[in-house]
């Protein structure tokens, strides 16, 4: 007895004691389990093979690979497929069973007409099992219908989106690529004027410019450095949020490699106006909508026991989806005809961008002569040095718009007509 009271007393004893230190030993768990996923993320991270250059086609599988919207509009696809599946299953079968009833109706009489013996009853037994059997084959025609339309439209969707999300990495991509751009022509900015803060300071220590000409250049010079280092953790957000959008892993030194944007040439419509509105995804989806409005109203009509109200609604249904189709005709044809539009102005700006630049460069030359022949102060010359790069920036500037106008233009044929108005607002511009 004693024994056992004392080996009670000791695991009591022992239990208290754990209870009274267990923060420490949870804590310690803790802090190796989370020391060891740390480990593992990082050495997962090393494993992964780093990205130093990312080109825009590349960009772009990698988004149509990790894209979770895409891989879950497959997934609902699935599941509306194996729903289709399974009511055409039920389907076949209730159209088995009825056409075994008929065959025992068949056997019935054949039976009557041979023997004499009264089958009425059997008979009509059968007849309401089939009667049964024959609506709820109508409900699920009609189910089945309805399922197989939402299909389509779903394939239209998934089809849209993929196309989509190319149109909107390529926007982020060159959003960024024309970022870095403007940081590249605002750092050399910022070196001609510091060159112009230390003549500054030169004229006004002998005498020459005022302090409050000297003190407007410092101020100058610090807005430009902000803004420079605001641009900088802007780009360095831009890059590190792209990367997590299309699935790779982001580090300091990942590098976005500007497309070839030096052949253009100007664009023209070669695909009619009404032809590109057929194709589109949204034209189509708009026109499944009306045939699925257009079978309810006939089943409506079919259906002896439809209401007068019910058939006011399907009419009513069809008309919606009717005037829809010639709403979304108008909104899609301004649309096209703006972008076309766009282009075509966009285009213009990049010819005057290039007369700028070619400008720039003959004043440039000129002001080189005369500042080798000490005609010229070196600080002039360095401005126009700056005006041709500002001018080349702005170039560059003008022909990556023109470009994305035309990868815009390209998804047109694609079955993308951006809108601001209708059917979800403007497509393809965000991931």
């Amino acid at each position: 007895m004693r024994s056992w009271n004392l080996k009670r007393k000791t695991t009591a004893g022992i239990a208290t004691l754990f209870l009274m230190s267990g923060i420490v030993p949870v804590a310690v768990a803790e802090e190796q389990i989370e020391e060891e996923a740390s480990q593992e993320e990082e050495q997962a991270q090393e494993e992964e093979e780093l990205i130093e250059t990312l080109t825009l086609e590349d960009a772009i599988q990698y988004a149509m690979d990790e894209n979770t919207s895409l891989l879950l509009l497959d997934y609902r696809l699935q599941h509306l497929q194996s729903q289709v599946n399974e009511l055409n299953h039920e389907q076949r079968d209730l159209s088995r069973d009825i056409e075994d009833l008929e065959d025992s109706m068949s056997d019935l009489r054949d039976k009557q007409r041979e023997t004499g013996q009264n089958t009425f009853q059997t008979r009509y037994q059968i007849q309401q099992q089939i009667d049964q059997l024959e609506d709820t084959l109508e409900e699920l025609e009609d189910a089945y219908k309805e399922l197989t339309s939402n299909q389509v439209s779903f394939e239209y969707q998934q089809e849209e989106a993929e196309e989509s999300t190319k149109l909107a990495t390529t926007s982020t991509f060159m959003g960024i690529v024309m970022k870095e751009e403007q940081l590249s022509f605002l750092k050399k900015a910022l070196e001609t004027e510091q060159q112009r803060v230390k003549n500054a300071q030169k004229r006004y220590e002998i005498g020459v410019d005022s302090r409050n000409d000297f003190h407007t250049a410092q101020r100058e010079l610090t807005r430009m450095k902000f803004e420079i280092e605001q641009l900088e953790r802007e780009i360095e957000n831009d890059v590190s949020a792209f990367a997590l959008d299309i699935g790779i892993v982001y580090h300091p030194d990942l590098q976005l490699e500007p497309p070839s944007v030096e052949e253009l040439t100007i664009i023209e419509q070669e695909i009619d106006t009404e032809e590109l509105i057929e194709n589109s995804y949204q034209m189509k989806q708009a026109k499944e909508a009306l045939a699925l409005a257009e079978y309810n109203q006939e089943q409506a009509y079919e259906d002896s026991d439809a209401s007068s109200y019910e058939r006011e609604q399907a009419d009513l249904q069809v008309q919606i989806e009717k005037e829809n189709i010639n709403q979304l005709k108008m909104d899609l044809t301004n649309a096209i005809d703006e972008l076309f539009l766009e282009a075509a102005q966009q285009y213009d700006a990049v010819m005057n961008a290039r007369y700028e630049l070619d400008y720039a460069e003959e004043d440039t030359y000129f002001l080189s002569r005369q500042w080798e022949v000490g005609l010229l102060p070196k600080a002039e010359y360095e401005l126009a040095q700056l005006q041709v790069e500002q001018a080349q920036f702005e170039y560059d500037m003008a022909k990556y718009q023109y470009f994305l106008l035309a990868q815009q233009i390209e998804s047109l044929k694609n079955g993308i007509i951006p809108t601001s108005t209708g059917n979800g607002g403007r497509n393809g511009f965000s991931l």
